[in-house]
């Protein structure tokens, strides 16, 4: 249905992250963090930062749904990666979290299913082990073309493809606008079995 009429769509990614990716800002991060839960490491009664490093470049460009790169500057996805350490040595292993949450396309969050979010081999929600060494972090952000019933039976498609009610409403709704998410690190003990 939108076929060739789909013109790029411009997209901003946003890191919601307070912090300026040094061992310096550490602190800052976490002060931000601790609003949503408790994320300060208790180490022999002193505090461990969480150091987060960001690892790529900055994204400037137009993340388009894949097969829709007409122009230079258009991408199908963006890959964020980050350097995750403690800054205190630690005595056991501990999970860390990484989760993507309030995506927001323009100031709305009606079409945020359309941004695929992967961190690591997870889905917008990723917990690896974090014991005395450097882990990476790799985030692959996509955006999903908008496909109704109609079109996906118009064009043969899988209907699991089926992600809107009305294609072209959504097409026309997501169009042009900045696509915003935060990114959270937390690390949290592990159970004990």
């Amino acid at each position: 249905m939108l076929g060739k009429k789909y013109v790029p769509i411009v997209i901003i990614i946003m890191l919601v992250i307070a912090l300026g990716f040094t061992s310096s800002a550490a602190f800052a991060y976490w002060q931000d963090v601790s609003q949503i839960g408790n994320v300060v490491i208790r180490f022999e009664g002193e505090d461990a930062n969480l150091v987060v490093e960001a690892q790529h470049e900055e994204f400037t460009g137009k993340l388009v749904p894949q097969g829709y790169i007409y122009f230079e500057g258009e991408v199908d996805e963006v890959i964020f990666e980050y350097d995750v350490s403690v800054d205190k040595t630690l005595v056991q292993s501990m999970n860390l979290i990484v989760e993507a949450k309030d995506i927001l396309i323009g100031e709305s969050d009606e079409y945020d299913h359309l941004v695929d979010i992967s961190i690591g081999n997870a889905k917008e929600y990723f917990v690896n082990e974090l014991f005395n060494s450097v882990v990476t972090v790799t985030i692959v952000v996509r955006l999903l073309e908008p496909i109704d019933n109609d079109e996906a039976v118009e064009k043969g498609l899988d209907l699991e493809l089926v992600n809107v009610e009305d294609s072209e409403l959504a097409y026309n709704s997501i169009k042009g606008k900045d696509i915003s998410f935060t990114i959270s690190f937390r690390v949290e003990p592990k159970e004990v079995e």
